[in-house]
């Protein structure tokens, strides 16, 4: 009992901590960012965060890749303001600054951010970036692949931001579930903005066998998949030329749910890969039980692959053995469900789209009596009405619209 009580003190302390002032809690933002922070005071008809952003992006600031905290003023003040205000000694109107980790003001101005202006400030504030500083650590330790992940990351999020500007595109977006035009920047343009993120990719997915690991690399799909890389020829020609590479890594080891995002992302950003080949060529091990093919890392794209073909024999032999399995667990108090809404949009949800595209409606209502027993998610009932309408089926509309779930 003494060891458990040790364990809870730090949840019971905070627990009991009152909520931070929101000095403190700028404080400790500040702190979290070694290299400083833009930050924007606005007033009355100063709202100055959209011309901030659109002036970060431009060169220099954009090398810098800092973060910008935008507080309201005026009338309707954040809680923030009159801190900042008396911490500063701005007596009245907007003002902006660039704040290092210890909150000292390194520049700022009371005019409206302009390129120029914010250029200068840097200048005058010496402040280095988070890039400069992983350069001079790989120039002492070459081999360092965490370090060289960093430093891709860095100009991943620089390239992404000077090809929105200069294509015009919207914030950062996931890439789309299906393949679309993408409108490809000039060569020499494409040199400029993405050579530097080009180089480190093809190094580290060469040196790190195309499979980076560890917590960097666990994140490195990711910020590729929210990446403007899709409109990069230099970085789609790195991501094909390591394309044979990955395959033959998910050939080995077809568990290794890293490679399979790093192949999805790839896919995705080089205009769609065909999945099916590539599976083929990769048998389950013998004994592995029926439904539990494919490996989980490809499993979301293997049924967005089915259902773009309409291949709902597929869908069926993996998900009906799937829910079997997931609806003895749940009866037999092995498991519960968690994100039930994950349930429908990868199980049941597709699962029954297939069996009434194939007519086999006592299948879809056997299967969905079943969920409504087990798994005891109110908005079931309403997801399954919504699918029966989508699929022109007003008579099971109304029947499932109906369904009484019971609770567990």
């Amino acid at each position: 009992m003494r060891s458990l009580m040790l364990l809870l003190l730090p949840a019971i302390l905070m627990a009991q901590r009152p909520p931070a002032s929101p000095a403190d809690a700028f404080d400790r933002e500040l702190k979290r960012n070694r290299f400083g922070t833009w930050l924007v005071l606005e007033d009355e008809g100063s709202a100055w965060s959209a011309a901030m952003r659109s002036a970060l992006d431009e060169e220099p600031m954009v090398l810098l890749n800092l973060p910008l905290k935008v507080v309201a003023g005026g009338k309707q003040a954040d809680t923030l303001a009159p801190v900042l205000r008396e911490r500063f000694g701005w007596a009245k109107g907007a003002h902006w600054a660039l704040v290092d980790t210890k909150g000292r003001v390194r520049a700022e101005g009371a005019e409206a951010p302009t390129p120029r202006g914010l250029g200068r400030a840097m200048e005058q504030a010496g402040t280095s970036s988070r890039a400069q500083e992983l350069e001079a650590f790989l120039r002492q330790n070459p081999d360092r692949l965490d370090a060289r992940m960093a430093l891709f990351q860095e100009y991943l999020a620089v390239a992404t931001r000077r090809t929105q500007k200069v294509l015009n595109l919207p914030g950062p977006q996931l890439a789309p579930s299906e393949p679309v035009p993408v409108k490809q920047l000039d060569p020499e343009v494409d040199l400029k903005i993405w050579a530097a993120a080009a180089h480190q990719l093809d190094t580290i997915l060469r040196e790190g066998g195309a499979s980076p690991d560890g917590s960097l690399g666990f994140l490195f799909s990711p910020k590729i998949r929210r990446s403007a890389a899709e409109h990069s020829p230099s970085m789609i020609a790195v991501l094909t030329r390591h394309r044979a590479t990955l395959e033959g890594l998910l050939r080995r080891s077809p568990e290794s749910f890293a490679t399979w995002q790093l192949w999805i992302v790839a896919s995705q950003k080089c205009g769609g890969w065909p999945l099916q080949p590539l599976l083929a060529g990769i048998p389950s091990l013998p004994g592995t039980p029926q439904g539990l093919w494919p490996p989980s890392g490809i499993f979301e794209e293997y049924l967005k692959d089915a259902r773009s073909r309409s291949d709902w024999t597929t869908i069926r032999e993996v998900l009906e053995p799937r829910w079997s399995n997931l609806r003895d667990a749940i009866l037999d108090g092995q498991m519960e469900l968690g994100n039930k809404a994950y349930s429908w949009d990868w199980s049941l949800g597709p699962l029954l789209e297939a069996q009434v595209s194939q007519g086999d409606i006592g299948a879809a209502d056997q299967v969905l009596s079943e969920a409504a027993e087990v798994v005891g998610w109110p908005g079931l009932s309403g997801k399954a009405r919504d699918l029966a309408t989508r699929l022109n089926r007003p008579d099971l509309a109304a029947r499932w619209g109906a369904l009484a779930v019971k609770g567990r």
